[in-house]
Formats: structure tokens, C-alpha cells, sequence
């Protein structure tokens, strides 16, 4: 996984173009499963979870969360952590921001049986990973969770990405639930949704790899 910024990208309207608009198919999913109410994906379930114990909304809380992953990745590279790697500050302040603008677009879904909630868990998943996706295929900046993912697996030999991942998700579906098991006594941001997520998520991300990262890859490097 590349985590250097911008060195030797072409076509740099148009990788943005396409980290906005993952991002907002993001935000998106993540809006509709938090709707589901049957749990959001592990890198989503604290901020979700914190809502039912605060009064901040989950965008706010993204950010914030987001910007303390930020401050973690300092802390673990010291010197080694390469400045330009505070952009992804902006990338928090953008999911937050559309992840409440999304919250308001679907202010009219309240699932009202517990089939309902797995239908908008499932289509939540399937949105979601669309953006993470983009995202990926656009190859400029990674969202804050990834990006200390990435430098861990540099710091633990033997640990690469995509099983230390697993880690990470685990670890913060665990605090999701001790948190809202503390606070609100039952069960809220962390739920069934959140096991299904954080195994759908990653088939689908491969689903549409397969189906449209070689268009992608030509949109992104064709000539004008």
C-alpha cells in the first residue's frame, strides 16, 4: 500500500474528482447503516457509538476521531512522519462533514422491523465499500484509519497490512462496545452490523476491482 502523497500521480483533477466522490458515497453508506441501527463498519462504530452518549452528531465525531488517529500516527513515527501526512486532517474534516449532510438526506428512513434494518445494513455495505473503492482507485490520500494501519504493519515485522487491519478493526469494535456498555447500558454503534460489515466490506471492494478497476485505470491515465 502506497502511503506518499501526490509523487508521480498524472491526472491530478481527476484522481480528486474521484477522492470526492468516494468520499461522499462514504459518507453515505456510512449515514445509511448508521440508520440501520444495527451497527456500522469497525472503523465507524466509536464515533457512531459516542453519538448515543453525547449530543455531537456522528460527522462531529468522525472528525474528532479521526483527528486523534492523525495524532496516534505522530506519536508512533516521531521525526519519520512525513508532514505532508497532515493532510489527511482534510480528508477527516470532509467525511465528518458529508457524513452529517448525508445523515440529513436520509433523515426520512426509519427501518421499522428488524428485516428492514438488515436490508439497509446490506445495502449500507454495499455503498460503502463503492466508496472506499474510488477512493483507493484514486490513489492520492488515505483516510486516517488506514494511514495508521499502514504505519504499524512498518513498525511490527512479520505484520503486513491486510492481517494487522483485521487487528485494528477487531480492537476498535471491542472499545465501540465497551464504550456503549458502560455508558448506555446495552448495545449501540456495535452490533451484529458491524461482524457482517467487516467481512462484506472487503468482498465487495474486491467484487468491483474486479468489474471496474481496469476502467478506472484507463479514466485515470488516458489522455485528455
Amino acid at each position: 500500500m502506497e502511503i506518499s502523497l501526490f509523487k508521480g500521480r498524472t491526472h491530478m483533477g481527476r484522481r480528486l474528482f474521484l477522492l470526492v466522490i468516494g468520499t461522499f458515497i462514504l459518507s453515505f453508506g456510512i449515514a445509511m447503516s448508521k440508520k440501520a441501527e444495527i451497527g456500522t463498519s469497525p472503523i465507524s462504530c466509536i464515533p457512531a457509538t459516542l453519538t448515543y452518549c453525547t449530543d455531537l452528531s456522528i460527522g462531529t465525531w468522525t472528525i474528532i476521531f479521526n483527528i486523534l488517529l492523525v495524532a496516534a500516527q505522530v506519536v508512533i513515527m516521531k521525526r519519520d512522519f512525513e508532514p505532508i501526512q497532515v493532510l489527511q486532517l482534510a480528508m477527516a474534516v470532509l467525511l465528518g462533514s458529508l457524513t452529517d449532510v448525508s445523515m440529513e438526506i436520509l433523515g426520512f428512513m426509519s427501518p421499522g422491523s428488524y428485516i428492514e434494518q438488515w436490508i439497509y445494513c446490506i445495502a449500507a455495505c454495499v455503498i460503502l465499500s463503492f466508496g472506499v473503492f474510488l477512493e483507493i482507485r484514486a490513489n492520492l490520500l488515505v483516510v486516517p484509519g488506514d494511514g495508521l494501519v499502514f504505519i504499524l504493519s512498518k513498525k511490527i515485522k512479520g505484520c503486513p497490512f491486510h492481517k494487522l487491519k483485521r487487528y485494528v478493526d477487531a480492537t476498535m469494535a471491542i472499545t465501540a462496545v465497551v464504550i456503549s456498555l458502560t455508558t448506555c447500558g446495552e448495545l449501540n454503534g456495535a452490533r451484529e452490523g458491524t461482524i457482517f460489515a467487516a467481512i462484506a466490506v472487503g468482498t465487495c471492494i474486491g467484487f468491483y476491482r474486479a468489474k471496474f478497476g481496469d476502467a478506472l485505470n484507463r479514466f485515470l491515465e488516458s489522455e485528455d
